[in-house]
């Protein structure tokens, strides 16, 4: 039997996104899941420890009962590698629910990191021409040029966690002028994708499809 581990920056379990990658795995893979955020008893207390600090970069995520949070990126990286140590010794290999770029995590175990998955995608299918990424908050703009320097980019905000449609909104800012969208969050589902590339009429790659993807393969 191989067990895959998954870590999310938010709290476990993902029940948005865990069921999508559990169905793409062969049977005999078992699925721990563990949260950088598991400590923490509320959003509130989510705030004061790892709340956005001011001009810093941020990642967004969700609480167990599907409260949308927004962290300051280096608090929960320091939360996330700690999680990812604990699970070392009881899994095959570890997934990452999180499209953030992370520094590499020191485990004896191949950890499947999303944002290193869909830039190789990226760089196979995109040779010149322009790339699309939509991100949950426009807060994360720079971080985004900055992770996606190497193309000429055009970008959208739409969060994957807000109770009305922000999504379709995004891929109508995008329209048709990128060759190939990024989708640049766990939080989008297949559902989102679909109606991005219907928007768009483009090509779109979702972080948790890749993840599940390259995990199938190794497991």
């Amino acid at each position: 039997m191989s067990t895959l581990g998954l870590v999310t920056i938010g709290q476990a379990p993902r029940t948005d996104v865990t069921p999508d990658i559990a169905a793409a795995l062969p049977p005999e893979v078992d699925i721990v899941e563990v949260g950088a955020l598991d400590r923490f008893d509320s959003a509130a207390e989510v705030e004061a420890a790892v709340g956005p600090r001011d001009g810093a970069p941020v990642y967004v995520s969700r609480l167990a009962d599907g409260t949308a949070v927004t962290v300051d990126r280096e608090s929960v990286v320091e939360l996330l590698g700690e999680r990812i140590r604990d699970l070392e010794s009881e899994v095959t290999a570890i997934g990452v629910l999180c499209t953030g770029h992370f520094p590499p995590f020191d485990v004896s175990v191949p950890v499947f990191e999303p944002s290193d998955l869909l830039s190789a995608w990226v760089s196979t299918i995109l040779d010149g021409g322009t790339l699309g990424v939509i991100m949950p908050k426009e807060e994360q703009e720079a971080m985004t040029f900055e992770k996606w320097a190497d193309y000429d980019l055009v970008t959208a905000a739409g969060s994957p966690y807000a109770d009305e449609d922000e999504v379709s909104a995004a891929a109508a800012d995008i329209g048709t002028d990128a060759d190939l969208i990024v989708m640049d969050c766990m939080g989008y589902t297949p559902e989102m994708k679909a109606t991005v590339r219907e928007i768009t009429d483009t090509s779109v790659l979702l972080g948790r499809s890749v993840l599940a993807k390259t995990a199938e393969e190794v497991l």
